[in-house]
């Protein structure tokens, strides 16, 4: 145990460019096949190929974009800092005594009685401590652009290899797990259907809202319209009310400043596209269905994010994919076993 233990701690510093490299591997793989079938079989000219066209079409423009968000976050901080600068309860006052809002609070009060806007109040500095945030880790990867070099360039050579030698690999890790080889089958299919359902029914979905909720921001003259798009992708991740966490403040900031057209047509466009084309893209998306509850992929979703950052993402709903599929296996054993006694009884 002590020389795993060792090996896991000099890994770890690396686990996620391994990672990536794992899931691009694994959802672009059939395109290698077919790229190495027509170069003649040849694995190593396939993957010295597939990889920098990989490399080009993916990762570059990510580390594009994650540096243009460090100047997005940088005014995107400024703008909640002034709107939090009092907890968020000038801007709450503000809404509660707008003109054409004050009556329909007025009426709602008549049924309801006195509203708490407690929870508005605190979204905004919720909200600025997310920009920090983004603000931060982005500022620490500029920093550390050498690290940030090195692990770019672990993930695309630790690509190559998956692309080479992943068939290998996996026969032989398949070898030494103790399992039937149709119980090996089940985990491997498992693994390849909930990654491309994650990452092509939720995590593009996540991204087209994010894009929406963006452009949203932008047509509403709103700040850092590619930000606020970034973080409402994550939090389109969130059953229930998702993006609206996001735009539904941007637009109470526009009502609440007399904007009364670009407060309304930001809320049109949230309730009608932002919030609401996941159920038209979704099953779009996915090519291979998870065969998992929606509220597992949630949970493991945002618990792999908040454990493991934007990699536990992808990683969290495996996981549990993987434990409900070894507990099926394990149940199935104890059911076989039990009908065994049984029998042996009568």
């Amino acid at each position: 145990m002590i020389i795993f233990y060792v090996v896991f701690s000099i890994v770890a510093p690396f686990l996620p460019s391994l990672g990536w490299a794992g899931v691009i591997g694994v959802l672009t793989f059939p395109l290698y096949r077919r790229l190495r079938a027509g170069v003649g079989g040849r694995d190593t000219v396939a993957a010295g190929i597939m990889t920098p066209a990989v490399v080009l079409t993916l990762v570059i423009p990510f580390v594009g974009l994650t540096f243009f968000l460090v100047q997005e976050a940088t005014v995107a901080y400024g703008f909640l800092e002034k709107i939090a600068a009092d907890g968020g309860k000038s801007l709450v006052e503000s809404i509660q005594k707008h003109a054409v809002v004050k009556p329909w609070l007025n009426r709602i009060e008549a049924y309801t009685g006195p509203l708490s806007f407690e929870i508005d109040s605190r979204l905004f500095p919720e909200m600025k401590e997310v920009a920090t945030k983004v603000f931060g880790y982005s500022k620490e990867l500029i920093k550390n652009v050498f690290v940030f070099i090195i692990e770019l360039i672990l993930m695309v050579i630790t690509l190559f290899f998956i692309y080479r030698d992943g068939e290998n690999v996996q026969r032989h890790v398949l070898a030494i797990i103790p399992l039937t080889e149709e119980n090996k089958k089940v985990l491997v299919d498992t693994i390849r259907r909930v990654l491309r359902a994650v990452m092509y029914g939720v995590f593009l979905t996540c991204l087209v809202q994010g894009a929406l909720g963006g452009l949203g921001f932008w047509v509403a003259g709103l700040p850092s319209p590619i930000l606020f798009g970034a973080i409402m992708a994550v939090c389109a991740l969130i059953p229930v009310v998702g993006t609206g966490l996001v735009w539904l403040p941007g637009a109470l900031y526009l009502l609440a400043n007399g904007e009364i057209a670009r407060g309304a047509g930001l809320i049109v466009w949230g309730v009608l596209a932002v919030s609401s084309i996941d159920n038209v893209i979704k099953p779009f998306f996915i090519s291979g269905k998870a065969k998992l509850p929606v509220l597992v992929i949630a949970i493991g979703g945002l618990g792999g994010l908040a454990s493991f950052g934007l990699l536990g993402a992808v990683v969290g709903p495996i996981v549990l994919a993987l434990f409900l599929a070894l507990f099926e296996m394990y149940r199935g054993e104890v059911e076989t076993r039990g009908k065994g006694a049984g029998g042996g009884n009568s």
